[in-house]
């Protein structure tokens, strides 16, 4: 899961008002990156700055696993929005204790969600999600070095034109920009 897809499901889990696990990260996309969440996240600040919001815990019980029920797997339909979790997703509890969404189109933002559960989106993307000690380590040794040649400029390589569009998230803009954004979003797609 990506940084929006995390957003994504803790709201998603305040809007149902169900507990949430700790996102596991995905290992078999072509990053093939074995790295867990709490190998990227400060998983105690996390589950510590939500804890008004959602109930979060570090694992799902031993109890719910795919062998033995009482655990759905799957994807939420494309472009889905508050509506469709509340009147698809939310009464598949009744029958299976866990849903395990196994991936999400990062959209959630962008179809009309309250603003109570977009804040908390922008709440998780830029306050929850704390780097772990030793990533905000080397990122500080790493910025200290290139200030000592100077001034620097760096580019996320994965910088995608529409990231800020995607994120939803739109504080600080004035109501032209938050409509040029809405724009991008829906020209995007």
């Amino acid at each position: 899961m990506c940084p929006f897809q995390i957003c994504d499901m803790v709201a998603v889990a305040r809007l149902l008002n169900l507990t949430l696990f700790v996102p596991e990260l995905d290992k078999k996309s072509f990053w093939a990156d074995p790295s867990t969440f709490g190998d990227i996240f400060d998983v105690r600040h996390f589950i510590d700055s939500l804890r008004d919001e959602i109930h979060i815990i570090k694992s799902l019980p031993k109890k719910f696993n795919r062998k033995t029920g009482g655990l759905l797997v799957m994807p939420p339909v494309s472009w889905s929005s508050e509506k469709y979790y509340l009147q698809q997703v939310l009464p598949l509890f009744s029958k299976y204790k866990v849903i395990h969404f196994n991936k999400t189109d990062t959209r959630l933002g962008n179809n009309g969600l309250s603003s109570e559960l977009q804040k908390l989106r922008c709440r998780v993307n830029f306050q929850a999600l704390k780097f772990t000690a030793q990533i905000e380590a080397l990122g500080n040794k790493l910025v200290s070095i290139l200030q000592e040649q100077g001034s620097f400029m760096t580019v996320h390589l994965r910088y995608e034109m529409d990231m800020l569009a995607f994120s939803g998230c739109t504080h600080g803009c004035s109501e032209d920009e938050s409509q040029e954004l809405k724009r991008m979003r829906f020209v995007a797609y």
